[in-house]
């Protein structure tokens, strides 16, 4: 899992990345087509991202599953992720 922190200022989790959409367990649920600025932190430093939202729904009490699409996303942040996640 990689940490995320939203430009609202909350916490979020990425859990999964499949090609270009990325799932994340939110505190809030975003309605589709929403875009989504959030910064991924790791060990070796932060990356700033943004997305799209594909879709939302209720993950229990941890808050929302998210599935956003990634945008503008180049090689090094894909290979970040895909890192970070595996």
């Amino acid at each position: 899992m990689v940490k995320l922190r939203l430009d609202s200022g909350e916490d979020a989790t990425a859990t999964a990345i499949d090609d270009n959409i990325l799932t994340i367990l939110s505190p809030r649920a975003y309605a589709p087509g929403s875009p989504i600025h959030f910064s991924a932190m790791a060990d070796e430093g932060s990356r700033s991202l943004e997305g799209r939202t594909v879709g939302s729904r209720r993950a229990g009490a941890e808050g929302f599953e998210v599935r956003l699409r990634l945008v503008n996303l180049r090689r090094a942040e894909r290979d970040f992720l895909l890192r970070e996640l595996a």
